[in-house]
């Protein structure tokens, strides 16, 4: 976790500046400027805090000229980013639903046609993060909603509910109909998301 009041103590004193002096040009008290670095600072206070030393946020974060790519806020602390990691696995987000279903309908098609388990994330607008999961053993696609409050719930779509029962079939032959699972699915992600954002 960056310690910015520490960062900001040093580069002031290292800069021959007071506290009083960067207070100034924040335009506070010193006592409101030590207070707005505690705990979770905003991304607006670091700039300006930033601006007054004449250093950039990263060095702020830092103390290295541009060590940091950014900041991360997670339970109220304010962590900094120096490099994005291999293991980082970057969550695509979607606002507009045409988009979303597209997706999910191109996923659902391929996972089906390869027959090779695959999956699919996403971040809601409204901070729900889904998984869709397509295991060809079980023939089944798993949807997994955690909701921005920690909940989570999962739906279950099974290959023998959403066939098309041809003569000869057997459960290992019949075809996934394609256009109702892919419904349900989409329709299941979007009825988590408000009305209002399902227009879009």
């Amino acid at each position: 976790m960056a310690n910015v009041e520490q960062n900001l103590r040093e580069i002031a004193k290292a800069k021959g500046l007071k506290l009083s002096d960067i207070a100034d040009r924040v335009g506070t008290t010193v006592s409101n400027l030590l207070s707005s670095v505690k705990g979770n600072p905003t991304v607006s206070k670091l700039e300006d805090i930033a601006a007054a030393l004449q250093v950039s946020v990263s060095e702020l974060l830092t103390k290295r000229p541009e060590a940091a790519q950014g900041i991360v806020i997670i339970g109220g602390q304010t962590y900094q980013i120096s490099k994005p990691a291999t293991a980082v696995v970057q969550i695509p987000a979607y606002d507009r639903y045409d988009v979303l279903r597209e997706e999910v309908k191109d996923f659902i098609k391929k996972a089906v046609e390869d027959e090779h388990a695959s999956s699919k994330v996403g971040l809601l607008e409204t901070m729900e993060v889904f998984s869709l999961v397509y295991d060809p053993s079980a023939a089944k696609f798993y949807l997994t909603i955690c909701y921005a409050d920690g909940k989570v719930s999962t739906l279950v779509y099974d290959k023998l509910e959403y066939c098309d029962w041809k003569d000869g079939d057997t459960e290992k032959t019949v075809k996934w109909t394609m256009a109702d699972v892919t419904e349900d699915i989409i329709n299941d992600i979007e009825g988590y998301v408000p009305s209002k954002l399902q227009s879009l």
